[in-house]
């Protein structure tokens, strides 16, 4: 059977699309777990009005946790009723024809597999959220994900680009195997799931799927980009996609990545985080939204702070063993 988890945060409009294409598409057995995130408009009674005589649905109300501690509870209680595959999707995503079969069917025939990542269109119908082939190195990371990007010639960022990522033109019909998926939907084990802890819950927003993956690969686990199971992603409707909510919570997660996780250094740590507490004020300088010297200085200190406290566990042997 086929837990899915969808975690709704004021949006029940968009739950219900995505619910509606769930029930439209998946011929399997299966049960649609929605959490209500700490909703501050009426969506759990909106979700449970429309949800109460639906069998395989069950509603879960929630304080806002984020992300990670939001869709393990749904995690938990679909693993808890019996359910072997799980599949995350985010509230803004629609199921197309056929797209959950081809996942579940891949995983069913591959026992080696233990999760498989759709083909991520955009409402305009362009591919989106392409996996990655591999873990980057450090040297790449810092080159090639920071300011320091500006400075790289185009024939480099090719180069790299067709290091790491799947490109749209490699793409046929064979699945691919991959390293890091889209935390925007995917289908995955269980019993996987259980022996990584589920999603790791030092993150509220972003890095995840970043966090999962690496897990998965440090412990061998196989991924399978699957291009005829096909999904819409309306991407950015929850959260939006330029504020300092997003800028703040994307730091954070980012450092806790980079360092409990990927292992960096002190001195790249630092640079890393210098190089992300420019980006609000370029964001100002450029419009792109509006900031007070005052919210600056919020963001710095929340960030900073979550920057010594993981910075100085970054080589914890008893966090590596326990994870």
């Amino acid at each position: 059977m086929i837990g899915f988890i969808i975690l709704n945060y004021n949006t029940w409009e968009m739950t219900i699309r995505c619910v509606e294409s769930i029930s439209e598409t998946c011929k399997k057995n299966h049960t649609i777990y929605i959490v209500d995130n700490g909703s501050l408009n009426d969506s759990y009674h909106q979700l449970k009005k429309r949800y109460r005589d639906h069998k395989n649905v069950v509603l879960i109300q929630s304080e806002n946790l984020g992300y990670a501690k939001g869709n393990n509870i749904g995690i938990r209680q679909a693993i808890k009723d019996g359910h072997d595959i799980i599949t995350i999707a985010n509230n803004d995503v629609i199921f197309l024809d056929e797209s959950i079969e081809h996942m579940h069917n891949y995983l069913e025939k591959h026992e080696n597999v233990a999760v498989v990542s759709p083909y991520i269109l955009s409402p305009e119908g362009e591919l989106q959220n392409l996996p990655s082939l591999k873990p980057l190195e450090t040297l790449d990371y810092l080159l090639f994900n920071t300011k320091l990007s500006k400075f790289a010639s185009h024939s480099k960022k090719e180069q790299y680009n067709d290091k790491y990522y799947l490109s749209a033109d490699s793409i046929k019909g064979d699945p691919i195997p991959i390293y890091k998926f889209s935390g925007c939907c995917f289908m995955a084990r269980s019993e996987m799931l259980s022996k990584l802890g589920l999603f790791d819950e030092h993150t509220f927003l972003y890095y995840e799927e970043d966090i999962l993956c690496h897990k998965m690969y440090r412990s061998g686990y196989k991924a399978y980009f699957l291009p005829e199971s096909k999904i819409v992603h309306h991407h950015g409707l929850t959260t939006g996609k330029d504020n300092l909510f997003v800028d703040t919570e994307m730091l954070k997660s980012e450092i806790y990545f980079l360092a409990r996780i990927y292992q960096l250094n002190l001195f790249w740590l630092l640079f890393i985080y210098a190089d992300r507490a420019i980006t609000p004020i370029m964001k100002k300088i450029k419009k792109r939204y509006r900031l007070t010297f005052t919210e600056y200085l919020v963001f710095l200190r929340k960030t900073w702070s979550h920057f010594v406290k993981y910075s100085k566990y970054r080589n914890s042997k008893k966090y590596s063993e326990k994870n």
